[in-house]
């Protein structure tokens, strides 16, 4: 069974108490030429931009580190929306030219401030939402496929460092690339063909072509290849998501296998067509996940409201704190709308801007289909 990597959570910053022989030495007097140094207050925001700086400094610095320590800072944001999609942008990003044109403004429809996200929790069991949920893709009726034709994808990604309403002129603040807007995904279904890429953000509409790119093991990013090296039973698709080698256990109660467990499911069904029969699996699998919790009346970032199945913890979520990784689902049909990661970290100071509740990303899914041609909707 292959590995698909997902990001690990970033372990705690190294212990900076000093040693035992550092504290029994004699400390240097003072140069009478040295000014003694002033205690200043720094700027509002200023101390959440250098613990996200020290945060990124710690995880370059411990990038391949495996360790089951709980995680007791603020870690770093990870795209909520999947690993290995966001990783294929960046790389179509990196090997293309885009053309733009100016467009109308798209009218507001993210969660403005003091309008929590995270609805409410219910006495409900994940397992039965996830049962339903599976029930409704297996009564679908399985796509046809031709390996020439494209898998199309509409979708609303949000990230709160993106919001305007979130943002004070007075605090100091970190800007990183992270996906906002209406984008339009045209995806060769076998992964041969050259595809497509439309972001509408701030007004404007970028295209940018889908070079074809060599296939890789667990880093999945067409429908064939899903088709090709994703589980379809429930047994194999649990051990896939912990990364369970042949003869090993999955970790299942670690939280913090738990965490990337989850996360890795719901990177993968974020981020492309998955077979009916594969994702059937994957909602069984993330079922047996323990520390599950539903919550009722959750929103995306659009506004649709649903039922959410979600874990909460140290994720990789830049400056956040604890969040709640979630997967909401239409209450009526169980069909599934969005990845979200709502924020659990109370206000601590002048500039935090999200309260418990808020969400700290979002990835509504708006239309899937395929189509015979790049540029054509479903």
């Amino acid at each position: 069974m292959n590995d698909n990597p997902s990001p690990h959570d970033i372990p705690s910053p190294p212990d900076a108490s000093p040693s035992p022989d550092a504290a029994a030495s004699p400390q240097a007097p003072a140069s009478p030429d040295v000014p003694a140094a002033v205690e200043r207050e720094l700027p509002p925001g200023r101390h959440r931009v250098l613990r996200e700086q020290l945060m990124r400094e710690i995880e370059n610095r411990t990038e391949s580190a495996d360790t089951s320590r709980p995680v007791d800072v603020r870690p770093l944001w990870r795209r909520p929306a999947f690993a290995a999609p966001a990783v294929a942008a960046a790389l179509t990003v990196a090997v293309v030219i885009g053309s733009a044109v100016i467009a109308e403004p798209p009218a507001p429809n993210v969660p403005k401030k003091g309008d929590p996200s995270g609805g409410v929790l219910s006495d409900r069991r994940a397992a039965e939402v996830l049962e339903r949920a599976a029930e409704a893709v297996g009564k679908r009726k399985p796509p046809t496929i031709e390996d020439d034709q494209f898998v199309y994808i509409k979708q609303e990604d949000y990230h709160w460092k993106m919001d305007e309403d979130f943002m004070r002129s007075d605090c100091d603040g970190t800007k990183e690339g992270h996906p906002y807007g209406t984008q339009e995904f045209w995806r060769s279904a076998d992964g041969k063909h050259v595809g497509l890429a439309r972001e509408e953000k701030f007004g404007e509409i970028v295209n940018r072509r889908l070079h074809v790119l060599p296939r890789m093991k667990g880093f999945i990013t067409s429908y064939r290849q899903a088709e090709d090296e994703l589980p379809d039973e429930v047994e194999d698709m649990y051990r896939y998501l912990y990364g369970a080698k042949a003869g090993k256990e999955p970790k299942a109660g670690d939280k913090r296998a738990d965490r990337k467990a989850f996360a890795k499911g719901a990177e993968l069904l974020a981020g492309q067509l998955l077979p009916p029969k594969t994702e059937v699996a994957l909602y069984r699998a993330l079922a047996r996940i323990p520390g599950l919790t539903v919550y009722e009346g959750a929103r995306d970032t659009v506004g649709r409201s649903g039922v959410s199945v979600g874990l909460a913890g140290w994720f990789n979520d830049y400056g956040q704190g604890r969040s709640r990784y979630e997967l909401l689902f239409d209450e009526r049909t169980s069909a599934f709308l969005a990845f979200n990661s709502v924020n659990l970290n109370p206000l601590d100071e002048d500039c935090e801007s999200l309260r418990v509740g808020d969400l700290v990303s979002s990835e509504a899914i708006l239309k899937r289909g395929v189509v015979d041609r790049v540029g054509e909707r479903p």
